[in-house]
């Protein structure tokens, strides 16, 4: 039996409605073999078209942009783009973006209402790569204008955007420090016409390299608005070795590499010593807190040059702090680092009966052949001397009272075999105590010859 007999007359009435479903069937399964067929049609646009849109992109973001293969479906007007390439500064620097495969769809309906709408663009399998040279030159290309534009009849949308399974590397070689995220995953979408743009941007398996430090993993969660050339994070969720963040801030793309976060951090302190004092042999025990601001900017030097500044700042407190054997309470303070040092100022904490208060900075850094200097500066008052002597466990002596004195120790970083320093201390006796001088008192004398 063929199709068309089915079609035929059937003159039997119990027959006629098998007719008609037959008829349904045989042209909903013609229009679906229709669909299956011009759907999967796509047309490689040549040389002609690919080198139009090579040298349109290359002269928007003035940057060579470079196009492996370029394709057109028939059936909905998907773009397909496969081996994309926006190169970096030179031809023989890192390119900035190297794309696998790009989907462009739009819906073209909307173009009798002169509306272009871009319902979906996909990139997949990409490597962005983001630079800063030694005399303050970028490679971020220039993807926004200043400039105002006519008014149009045509206005443009764009409903969904996902890159996935990408890797993003940042290096700045003036301070110098980088990052690597891996494993990205970056949706950005317009739920409603008079929406903004919102999204999230997530990557795992990350490292981060700062100056000399030992490099530490990172991974990230965030969650965004886009507004104009910002892009404001209402949260972000930052995780490393020995520290967990939670962020709020902008980036304005306008103005790169402007950023500005703050932040609630949450610190191992034996972690932390691991990754930022390799080199020596003290150890820390205990968890702090640490609430501020990170703000990465570009700067203009004294020499004329520009380079990425970068500025961490804020308070930190924990209710303990463990150095060697010693137990700290209640310690606080502020901490300022840019990538000329490192300083710890204003901090205070409970000892062993008494109080402290100290400061320590690493300087000055970032500056190739010079080994920076740090530094210990501290006051100290009422130390329970009878604490201390639990503490280092003299042998068949206690000592009693209290001390205060200063201290100060200085010494090029990782080599605290060459420290020097100084300080001086006083003893207070406990009530009562009468402490022995060089000269014997006369009235003990008295009493001694008296006997």
């Amino acid at each position: 039996m063929n199709f068309k007999s089915l079609l035929k007359p059937i003159r039997h009435p119990a027959t006629q409605k098998a007719r008609v479903i037959v008829r349904r069937i045989v042209i909903v399964c013609a229009v679906i073999l229709a669909v299956a067929v011009v759907t999967s049609v796509s047309v490689d646009v040549g040389p002609a078209l690919k080198g139009l849109a090579e040298r349109e992109g290359s002269r928007y973001i003035q940057r060579p942009l470079h196009i492996g293969r370029m394709e057109v479906r028939i059936w909905d007007g998907s773009y397909v783009v496969e081996d994309l390439r926006i190169d970096g500064l030179t031809p023989t620097s890192e390119p900035f973006l190297i794309a696998k495969r790009i989907l462009v769809s739009n819906a073209w309906r909307t173009l009798w209402d002169r509306r272009f709408v871009l319902t979906n663009i996909e990139m997949t399998d990409w490597r962005m790569h983001v630079e800063y040279t030694a005399d303050g030159k970028h490679n971020f290309p220039k993807f926004t204008r200043d400039t105002p534009r006519g008014q149009s009849r045509w206005t443009t949308t764009l409903e969904y955007v996902r890159a996935h399974r990408g890797m993003f590397t940042y290096q700045d070689f003036g301070t110098p420090w980088g990052i690597v995220a891996r494993n990205i995953d970056v949706v950005v979408e317009k739920p409603t016409p008079d929406a903004k743009y919102q999204g999230k941007a997530d990557f795992t398996d990350g490292l981060v390299a700062i100056q000399s430090y030992v490099p530490f993993r990172t991974d990230m969660r965030s969650r965004f608005v886009i507004d104009g050339g910002r892009v404001v994070f209402d949260r972000m969720e930052l995780t490393t070795e020995g520290t967990h963040s939670e962020l709020v801030g902008d980036a304005n793309l306008r103005y790169w590499p402007e950023l500005m976060l703050s932040m609630k951090s949450t610190i191992d302190f034996p972690k932390a010593r691991e990754l930022f004092f390799a080199g020596e042999t003290f150890s820390l025990s205990g968890t702090g807190a640490f609430t501020g601001s990170f703000h990465l900017f570009k700067e203009l030097m004294p020499n004329g040059q520009t380079r990425t500044g970068r500025e961490l700042k804020g308070q930190f407190h924990t209710s303990m702090l463990g150095v060697n054997q010693y137990r700290f309470t209640d310690l606080r303070g502020d901490v300022r680092w840019t990538p000329e040092f490192l300083a710890v100022t204003d901090s205070r904490a409970s000892m062993y009966g008494g109080s402290a208060r100290f400061s320590y900075r690493m300087a000055p850094l970032n500056i190739k052949g010079v080994t920076p200097t740090a530094s210990f500066d501290t006051d100290y008052e009422g130390v329970n001397l009878l604490l201390l002597s639990d503490l280092w466990k003299f042998n068949g002596i206690k000592l009693a009272g209290r001390i205060s004195g200063t201290n100060l120790l200085e010494w090029p970083l990782r080599r605290y075999r060459d420290h020097t320093g100084g300080g001086s201390a006083r003893f207070t006796p406990s009530d009562e105590r009468v402490v022995m001088t060089r000269d014997m008192p006369l009235e003990r004398i008295a009493v001694r010859q008296a006997r």
